[in-house]
């Protein structure tokens, strides 16, 4: 049965919320093993201005320490614009279980940190399901790293009368440890792209992977309005490893996974993306999180081992500006401006 407990929200745009405990089932998988399936709710809440970001977290109470197989964010697309979930070691300086306004302060995670999916209208399935690949699961519960769950809710309307959770979010996972625990990867620009480049611009990031051996099996790339493809590599000893190539007109957003399945990633690697701009602006376009910017945001997806936990705590990253910074203008990188380089498609 699912327990229900109303409890006092405050939101300057909130009255009542209602907490729904999550719901766990079981079944037996192909090969034997038990497989649960637990479904969390956002509380049921009134907003009466459009564009707002509302965050909420909860304690995983009922779970100890399980492995996640795969989560799926159902949302209202009539009302919420994007859900963003992620699983975070101790919250920042709020209440867990009550939803609270977080426009200004979207950091809401101390310690440990994970991103597992971000769903909006741009994605082409309208249901965001990550199912992660054989070998791979993410390690959470309240004896773990991961012991909250977050969801990050950004809203297009008021919601005055929902009768129902907004987004409701399930976790399918097991009790027994994979091969891999699942981290991200994330590669960004900054700066702008210079005006009048009707025969296309490229913005490039290029950086040394520094963290434990890890594989890597898929990659999102994501661009907005002016942008087209990206193309995403592993460099090693001047050679080129493709790791994704996608079509990125109209903002849609895709997992692209890695030819040929996991593709390792060893200490001393570079992982290099760039995408293609074409834009007629006379002035320039800058980079950065609003519709009317552009972007160059490639999400790879990776699996380590779960002796290296402690170096994983947090997703890495990096971000280059531009138009300062090129390949050529990277040791380990520049060889692609010559005619030495090594592309293996």
């Amino acid at each position: 049965m699912i327990a229900l407990a109303v409890l006092l929200l405050v939101l300057p745009s909130a009255a009542i919320a209602v907490r729904e405990l999550p719901f766990i089932t079981a079944h037996h998988g192909e090969n034997g093993q038990e497989i649960y399936k637990m479904k969390h709710s956002f509380p049921t809440i009134k907003i009466h201005e459009p564009d707002q970001y509302i965050c909420y977290t909860r304690y995983l109470e009922e779970l100890d320490e399980v492995y996640v197989l795969s989560t799926l964010i159902e949302m209202n697309h009539e009302f919420v614009h994007h859900a963003d979930l992620s699983f975070c070691e101790e919250p920042e300086e709020f209440a867990s279980h009550k939803p609270w306004e977080c426009s200004k302060n979207r950091k809401y995670c101390k310690g440990g940190a994970v991103g597992v999916y971000f769903l909006d209208d741009y994605y082409r399935s309208k249901e965001g399901k990550m199912t992660y690949p054989k070998d791979v699961s993410l390690k959470v519960g309240f004896s773990t790293i991961m012991r909250h769950i977050c969801i990050e809710m950004h809203t297009k309307a008021a919601v005055i009368d929902a009768k129902y959770p907004l987004i409701n979010v399930t976790l399918t996972f097991i009790k027994t440890p994979t091969k891999y625990n699942y981290q991200s990867h994330l590669m960004l620009t900054d700066g702008y792209i210079p005006a009048n480049m009707e025969k296309g611009y490229f913005a490039e990031v290029a950086c040394r992977w520094d963290k434990p051996d890890v594989v890597a099996y898929a990659v999102q790339v994501h661009t907005h309005h002016v942008g087209y493809m990206a193309d995403v590599f592993r460099v090693r000893n001047g050679t080129w490893t493709l790791l994704a190539s996608q079509l990125t007109q109209g903002k849609s957003k895709v997992l692209v996974p890695v030819p040929g399945g996991f593709i390792d990633v060893r200490q001393g690697d570079i992982l290099a993306a760039k995408c293609l701009y074409i834009t007629k602006d006379s002035n320039p376009v800058r980079f950065g999180e609003s519709d009317g910017q552009e972007m160059c945001n490639v999400d790879i997806q990776l699996g380590y081992e779960f002796k290296h936990e402690e170096s994983f705590k947090r997703s890495s990253g990096c971000m280059t500006q531009h138009p300062k910074f090129s390949f050529c203008d990277h040791e380990a990188t520049s060889g692609i401006c010559g005619d030495n380089s090594k592309v293996n498609m």
